[in-house]
């Protein structure tokens, strides 16, 4: 009986951790690569997506809110991972109000959608033709914290315990802010 309940509140721990509903998960086409939908976005109209990458603009309007996106592969946990590399732009509308000042440049985003065509824009004085995807889920991830440029071992403390070339104790370690 014990094991029962401690393998019932794993599972159920594990589930609230999830980014997105399971059923928006069931509901997307894990077949459609966002390339493929670059190239005739009107091939896909309807099909639901999961497409995540880094903000670069965001315009909230009258009805709706556009958040243009630079694509990247998402990770297990379904988080941009690899941001510099990109296959395009996409643009996600959401009905609804979304905060510039929240939504702002270089933060990551993953959305679950529906396609909904294209939409033509200018980049530059290039005319920049992006899928559209009506948002369903919508999830803002955190600001990464950098990572520490050293390696210290947690069980060796050199020869005395403040080195003044190394960060001991661990409350002087600017990294651990």
């Amino acid at each position: 009986m014990r094991t029962q309940v401690f393998v019932a509140v794993i599972l159920l721990t594990v589930v609230a951790c999830a980014p997105f509903s399971q059923e928006m998960m069931r509901e997307v086409q894990k077949d459609v690569a966002f390339t493929d939908v670059l190239a005739a976005p009107d091939a896909f109209t309807g099909q639901s997506v999961i497409w995540g990458g880094v903000i670069i603009e965001t315009v909230a309007r009258a009805d709706d809110t556009l958040v243009i996106v630079r694509q990247a592969n998402l990770d297990f946990q379904k988080q941009p991972m690899n941001t510099d590399t990109s296959s395009g732009r996409f643009m996600i509308r959401y009905s609804g109000f979304l905060d510039p000042a929240i939504y702002t440049g270089d933060r990551e985003v993953t959305v679950i959608g529906r396609v909904a065509g294209k939409e033509e824009r200018p980049v530059g004085d290039f005319r920049y033709t992006y899928p559209v995807i009506e948002s369903r889920e919508i999830r803002l991830w955190g600001k990464r914290k950098p990572k520490s440029p050293y390696y210290y071992d947690p069980w060796y403390w050199g020869p005395y315990p403040y080195h003044p070339w190394h960060y001991r104790p661990w409350y002087r370690n600017p990294y651990w802010w």
